[in-house]
């Protein structure tokens, strides 16, 4: 029997995958001044999530060539595909929501 689109889902997301998104998030929302900005705050905070994902797997493998490491980070990445097809719609989202709150609490 095959897996339900939410359990695979789950499965392609860590514990630092969910943190860091929820951080890159409240750092994105508290710098933007408008919403036109949006679009720039979350490319930024997921190029930084893909950098620092090839940076992480650069660091950790040793002397090993940089094309294997970035091609190690991609693979990981493909591992939870649905996972990584998602990421920057969650930065979208989770941005957006955050602003919003800014927006709403703050005079």
């Amino acid at each position: 029997m095959a897996a339900d689109p939410f359990t695979l889902l789950l499965a392609g997301f860590t514990f630092f995958d969910v943190s860091f998104i929820a951080m890159a998030s409240i750092v994105s929302a508290l710098v933007m001044r408008r919403w036109s900005q949006i679009t720039g705050a979350a490319l930024i905070a997921y190029g930084v999530d893909v950098a620092l994902r090839f940076t992480l797997e650069y660091a950790s493998a040793g002397d090993m060539p940089a094309n294997f490491a970035f091609q190690l980070a991609v693979s990981r990445m493909d591992m939870g595909g649905l996972a990584a097809t998602l990421r920057p719609f969650l930065y979208f989202g989770a941005i957006a929501i955050l602003f919003g709150m800014k927006r709403r609490y703050t005079p």
